[in-house]
């Protein structure tokens, strides 16, 4: 029986999740966005006014606020004033989504209906955005190995800005490194939600896929693979490896034959293509490859022992 030298247990899983997720979060700075003019067509007879508090009651000044009419698809912002308050005049009527956002608070969204009679006052509070101290405290708990606490600290900051994609990879990181990898899927797919090309997280998300045996799945991520933007076979022969392991030479090949045209001059993928086609009773094939690795790698290459252990055996 052919066996593998090479443990794979996670091995392109464990590489992946070594890394830390820290780069993962952070929101793009820059100058605050100009106030949004009134559209023509968002004119009426309507008002809508309101204040904006802190956790303490006090005014926030300054704030924005964002009017978006659902029938349009259209909007437009005001600014609080030094106490808190603020106003809409002259606009139409009808159901609008609002936008509250100020700099150190978490943002608040909320639906409204506007009427052209006197509307109820719309009174927000805002509550403190401690985002940047919970993404410390997580990255420092990961760093720890205590994951379940990072985990929390990281979900915290997704509960109040859900729009970083870019921390549901963080939290794949934590459950991919306890070895959970059904719910590390669910948190890499949302992050690839936001980042389709990303290839990290399409490797991790197809070992991870391979580890739960959905098997389709895998191929799946790894189709969306550029393999034009590559540098080197690693990301295809660590996910071939998965596919040997679990005894699914058929996937490992149909991997590797991409390794192998994209760099046909590196010997790694002929190495595995050839053990895989032996896994698969294919030996002229794997012997083939075999050589062609044995001619390719350095003599003293790790996996040239094996190789030539395998090759004295092929009958």
């Amino acid at each position: 029986m052919f066996s593998v030298s090479r443990t794979v247990l996670t091995a392109a899983v464990a590489a992946l999740i070594a890394v830390s997720p820290a780069a993962a979060q952070g929101r793009q700075g820059g100058e605050a966005p100009k106030k949004a003019e009134m559209p023509a067509e968002l004119k009426g007879k309507a008002e809508l006014s309101g204040k904006v508090t802190d956790d303490k009651g006090k005014g926030v000044g300054d704030a924005k606020v964002t009017l978006v009419l659902t029938s349009a698809s259209k909007g437009f912002s005001v600014t609080t004033k030094g106490n808190g308050d603020f106003k809409a005049k002259d606009i139409k009527a009808g159901e609008y989504k609002v936008q509250i956002e100020s700099p150190n608070f978490i943002v608040v969204r909320q639906t409204v209906t506007v009427s052209e009679a006197k509307n109820p006052s719309l009174d927000v509070q805002l509550k403190r955005d401690n985002s940047p101290d919970l993404l410390t405290k997580a990255e420092q708990l990961y760093q720890a190995g205590q994951l379940t606490e990072a985990r929390e600290e990281y979900m915290k900051v997704l509960e109040a800005h859900p729009e970083l994609t870019a921390i549901n990879r963080a939290i794949a990181f934590t459950y991919g490194k306890e070895g959970k990898h059904a719910e590390a899927l669910k948190y890499l797919d949302a992050a690839l939600a936001g980042n389709p090309d990303d290839l990290l997280l399409l490797q991790l998300a197809a070992a991870s896929a391979t580890q739960v045996n959905d098997f389709p799945r895998a191929m799946g991520y790894l189709d969306k693979i550029d393999v034009t933007t590559l540098t080197d076979e690693e990301p295809l022969v660590n996910a071939a490896i998965n596919f040997i392991n679990k005894q699914h030479s058929a996937e490992a090949i149909t991997v590797l034959d991409k390794a192998v045209a994209r760099f046909p001059e590196l010997p790694g993928a002929y190495f595995y293509r050839g053990f895989a086609h032996l896994q698969s009773h294919k030996n002229p094939e794997g012997k083939a490859d075999l050589e062609k690795f044995v001619s390719l790698a350095p003599a003293d290459a790790p996996q040239m022992p094996q190789a030539k252990d395998l090759l004295s055996r092929i009958k």
